[in-house]
């Protein structure tokens, strides 16, 4: 008889301690982001999909003495160009892998939509590292660069090791394909990334709430983040001067150019360049039960202070298959055919001109000549 209500008063006292215990448990937005990151930088490999757009633009009217006439049809010019501008959006998505030899898969996808008009040109690549080997799949320029029907399907390969390719990105450009130099970078990114956002005063972090379609996937926190001018500047130099510093050490950057980003760095200047200028950034992070982070909403948006020219731009980076990235793309299965291939069989399409030789036409232009001369 007494045994059912101290039952259920146990279960309640339960219940209570375990609520009380999840909500001292949960850590500050700050903290929770912070953990998130190194969480996040340590996987080895994932998948992710990510779209870029302006989300606003508007472009100071020009003080010229035209025509009243002019200058609004100009206006209306001006405002329809913005409008094509805003329809377009630039979508990445693909996976990375860092397991072992680094592998990054990239699909380019150009797309505009606007008015009941809807283009998309997709551009996919895929990149081996540990031989320097650039694989594009199908995509338009397919039909561009004719192949053999044995070909048709097959990846067109691009290897930097190449003569002709070497020569024309250079000792420089071609130095950032080193696997070691862009694990590397990695790591100075890491390292700048979770010092400008820990060095950020923890009052600016908030949780806020999720939308359903964050939930689905796979999010069970956001936190919310919005940075003045000053704030979002020194975030920015702070990632920016990790990954310089590394690239100069890792010899992927000139003296020159890292002297004129060390002169563009210096306060005295960007106080100079920034003063005029109105800047914030936005960020929300939804972060996994796993406490890895599955999606990333920045928003960047500039002024000048009358507010003549604006900018705005947003991006949604979502991540996922953590530890176990998932690759569409497989010139292993597929095959491929070398670039050089494709553009030989592009001369015998259409081979070149034989060269005219001057002295030849002055010859026969004076031949001419003398038989109308007789």
């Amino acid at each position: 008889m007494f045994l059912k209500p101290f039952l259920q008063w146990n279960s309640l006292l339960l219940s209570a301690l375990m609520i009380s215990g999840c909500t001292t448990a949960t850590l500050p937005p700050h903290e929770s982001l912070t953990n998130a990151m190194n969480k996040t930088f340590e996987i080895s490999g994932y998948n992710y999909d990510s779209s870029t757009r302006i989300t606003k633009m508007t472009i100071p009217k020009s003080d010229t003495n035209a025509s009243e006439t002019d200058s609004t049809r100009n206006s209306i010019y001006l405002q329809k160009g913005i409008d094509v501008i805003r329809g377009f959006s630039l979508g990445i998505a693909g996976a990375v892998d860092y397991s072992h030899a680094i592998k990054t898969e990239s699909t380019y996808d150009f797309h505009y939509n606007r008015d009941n008009v809807e283009v998309s040109v997709k551009l996919p690549f895929l990149f081996d590292y540990s031989t320097k080997t650039l694989y594009m799949g199908k995509t338009f320029l397919n039909t561009i660069f004719p192949m053999d029907e044995s070909d048709e399907g097959k990846f067109i390969r691009f290897d930097l090791n190449d003569t002709l390719i070497s020569s024309a990105l250079g000792e420089e450009s071609l130095s950032q394909f080193d696997e070691n130099k862009v694990r590397s970078i990695n790591s100075a990114m890491k390292e700048g990334t979770l010092k400008a956002f820990t060095n950020l005063n923890p009052s600016l972090f908030t949780y806020v709430p999720l939308s359903p379609k964050e939930k689905f996937s796979g999010s069970v926190q956001k936190v919310h983040l919005t940075l003045d001018r000053n704030q979002s500047m020194t975030l920015i130099l702070t990632i920016t001067d990790a990954l310089v510093q590394k690239m100069y050490t890792e010899s992927m950057l000139t003296k020159e150019a890292y002297g004129s980003y060390m002169l563009f760095s210096d306060p005295k200047q960007l106080s100079t360049l920034t003063e005029n200028m109105n800047l914030q950034l936005t960020f929300d992070f939804g972060i996994t039960t796993e406490g890895q982070i599955a999606l990333i909403q920045s928003q960047i948006n500039a002024s000048d202070k009358e507010e003549e020219f604006t900018l705005g731009i947003e991006n949604i980076t979502r991540l996922n298959s953590f530890n176990d990235p998932q690759f569409t793309l497989s010139p292993e299965h597929s095959g491929s055919v070398d670039y050089k291939e494709t553009f030989q069989k592009w001369t015998e399409l259409f081979p070149p001109e034989p060269a005219i030789d001057p002295l030849t036409d002055l010859t026969e232009i004076s031949n001419l000549n003398d038989e109308q001369t007789r």
